[in-house]
């Protein structure tokens, strides 16, 4: 017994002893960790306060040359509210340009912009996209095809637009669709007179834009006047340094488009003026999605006609 005794009394020693060694070693990591965040958070705290002295200092010491960085972070924030540009207002819009000019690229850019915006595509009068691939293969479109007949027919609009979709309106080359020579003819009043309505009661209708895209320099006059804004476009195409990197070979891509953007203001009941223009640059943004733009999207307008069968020469 006496021997289990001291065996016992020994084991109680070295588990005594164990324990205070053990929370000695625990108090030492305490301590080292805890100071360490003390230090940390004093040097931190200088860190910052000399930063925050030292800019305070260059924002005083800069006068009046820090103007010129404050109006260019001005101007930056400016530009990125989308709404504010005049490509955006709400209303129609009359896009004009000679062939090349950037006319329907510009839109197409401003229709995916307005999509990531809003989350609603648009109707389109032609095939302004090429098909993109789902993850089974499967083609799909971002906008809708629509011809006017199928909403304007004799001088009324007979369908509901699908707003919850789809809230602009693109009409791609007007020249191809209506002139104002026609204005007598029922065929073009027919589908002209329910437009311009549809254009009066676009916000009970949830239609933000109209686009109207043509290579004469106006149409209908009806039209015209109820169009809020009028844009004449230049495209900008710049040297694509990264694919020359990536490939070695030369590509110039869209850069953006120059804008010169008027109001249309109604004078008197057959004509109009352009008031108070301004110049600007929409820059191309979205790379990708301009791969994805129907360059040729006139041609199924003319692979739908008869083709010609001429009597073949002869010398």
């Amino acid at each position: 017994m006496e021997r289990l005794d001291l065996y016992e009394k020994k084991l109680f020693n070295f588990i005594i002893k164990y324990k205070k060694t053990l929370d000695k070693i625990n108090n030492f990591f305490d301590f080292i960790v805890i100071n360490f965040n003390i230090v940390f958070e004093k040097v931190l705290f200088l860190i910052t306060t000399v930063i925050d002295k030292t800019s305070l200092f260059m924002r005083y010491t800069t006068f009046p040359i820090h103007w010129i960085w404050l109006k260019i972070q001005f101007k930056k924030e400016k530009e990125q509210k989308l709404t504010d540009l005049p490509l955006f207002q709400i209303g129609g819009h009359y896009i004009y340009g000679r062939p090349g000019a950037g006319k329907s690229t510009s839109v197409y850019h401003a229709m995916m912009d307005y999509a990531y915006l809003t989350g609603k595509t648009s109707y389109t009068t032609h095939i302004f996209e090429l098909p993109r691939k789902d993850e089974y293969g499967r083609d799909y479109y971002h906008h809708q095809l629509f011809h006017p007949s199928e909403f304007f027919q004799n001088g009324t609009q007979i369908v509901e637009l699908d707003t919850n979709k789809h809230n602009v309106i693109v009409y791609e080359e007007m020249l191809t669709m209506y002139h104002q020579r026609n204005n007598k003819k029922s065929s073009h009043n027919d589908e002209i007179l329910p437009l311009v309505s549809s254009m009066g009661g676009q916000r009970h209708q949830g239609i933000d834009l109209f686009f109207f895209i043509s290579q004469l320099p106006s149409n209908d006059i009806s039209l015209m006047q109820m169009i809020k804004y009028y844009h004449e476009v230049k495209i900008k195409k710049g040297f694509d340094y990264k694919h020359w990197l990536e490939t070695g070979k030369f590509k110039f891509k869209i850069k953006g488009w120059w804008f010169e953007s008027s109001l249309i203001v109604p004078n008197g009941r057959s004509d109009y003026k352009l008031e108070k223009p301004k110049k600007w640059f929409y820059e191309c943004k979205y790379d990708e999605d301009m791969k994805y733009f129907n360059r040729l999207n006139l041609k199924a307008h003319y692979s739908n006609l008869p083709k010609h069968k001429g009597v073949e020469m002869k010398a």
